[in-house]
């Protein structure tokens, strides 16, 4: 499915219509550090992202507005096509299944890839998608399991940026949460497979010091509130909305729980060990990938609220586990999960062929 090119330039497209998540975080992360090694970029994203001008500082921004009518978006979509090879992109990265409708016609002078940070759920929309890129092994085995071609399949993770070391934590009086509580932080969208009620009914399982910070937004917000209610945790449960930068409030924080049933990766535990916070989590497909239990993090099965509880337990009855666990965690990301080893797979994938030529 691939095209091979012996010179390819090093710009590169993005078609990115997503909203607001980890998924969204990495992406304007990925840009600016292929920016800094001097990838020149254009991104199509939907209007009035919140993170519009962060990515704005180092790549050139398209923002699309839709509508319903189908003839209008076949025009939007050529509109889209034309300004990519206007540009003189090489290589188009589309962002997670839905951009892979707005592809540009892959050719000699123009490859495509989709990122995955989720499982596939069918092909049926990729028709101008040369190769997969997904953060996890898992998802990579599903997509060729359903019949995606191994060879135009490839697994690259994801790293976050350390944290500023002048970076100060918020004021947890701020947040109606004890100096002396033990703070659990969550963060993610509000949907089902994220599991905030599983982590809510852990809680009430956990004595008055210890609070849940839960960091998102989304539509079972209200259901989770009524849900801390009806346990009796509603004062130790805090709902902090969506913030655009949630590192103040992990560095305000004591673990970092992940309770999902159905994480692929689970950036959340990639960011609770760059703050230095020791990690607990479900046994779902990523953390079970990223965390070897006992060693850099605690695993419970999924769904089990007393084995969640036990986890964070295990990690309260002990500072000195406490920080072992954390400290493995942060040096097994710094080994791993580094922004130069993840970025120079990702320039050796858009800007060289099977041959070794590149474009620089």
């Amino acid at each position: 499915m691939a095209t091979d090119v012996a010179q390819r330039s090093t710009k590169l497209a993005h078609v990115h219509l997503g909203v607001d998540g980890g998924a969204e975080k990495f992406f304007v992360r990925l840009s600016r550090a292929l920016a800094k090694r001097g990838v020149e970029q254009i991104a199509f994203i939907r209007h009035d992202r919140p993170w519009r001008d962060e990515l704005a500082e180092h790549c050139t921004v398209r923002e699309l507005k839709f509508s319903r009518s189908h003839l209008k978006r076949h025009f939007v979509r050529w509109g889209v096509s034309k300004e990519i090879r206007d540009f003189g992109a090489s290589t188009t990265l589309g962002w997670m299944s839905p951009s892979s409708k707005w592809m540009p016609k892959p050719g000699p002078d123009m490859r495509t890839f989709l990122r995955l940070g989720d499982f596939p759920d069918g092909f049926h929309t990729y028709g101008n998608v040369q190769q997969l890129i997904g953060n996890t092994p898992e998802i990579i085995r599903q997509a060729v399991e359903m019949g995606w071609p191994a060879e135009c399949a490839h697994m690259i993770s994801n790293f976050v940026d350390p944290l500023p070391d002048n970076l100060q934590p918020v004021n947890r009086s701020e947040f109606n949460t004890p100096e002396d509580a033990t703070v659990l932080i969550a963060l993610g969208r509000f949907v089902q497979r994220k599991r905030f009620d599983l982590l809510i009914e852990t809680l009430a399982r956990l004595p008055d010091p210890v609070h849940a910070w839960l960091i998102g937004d989304g539509e079972l917000m209200n259901d989770m509130k009524l849900l801390a209610k009806q346990l009796g945790v509603e004062t130790r449960t805090h709902f902090l909305g969506w913030q655009k930068d949630p590192t103040p409030f992990l560095k305000a924080s004591d673990i970092l729980v992940c309770p999902a049933d159905d994480e692929p990766l689970g950036n959340v535990v990639l960011e609770g060990w760059n703050a230095g916070l020791p990690v607990v989590a479900t046994a779902s497909p990523g953390p079970s990938w990223l965390i070897e239990h006992g060693k850099t993090g605690l695993l419970s099965p999924c769904g089990d609220a007393d084995g969640l509880a036990g986890s964070i337990r295990t990690v309260c009855a002990s500072s000195t586990a406490s920080a072992d666990l954390a400290g493995r965690g942060t040096e097994f990301l710094r080994a791993r999960y580094s922004e130069a080893g993840i970025v120079v797979r990702y320039q050796q994938l858009f800007f060289t062929d099977k041959h070794g030529n590149n474009g620089r």
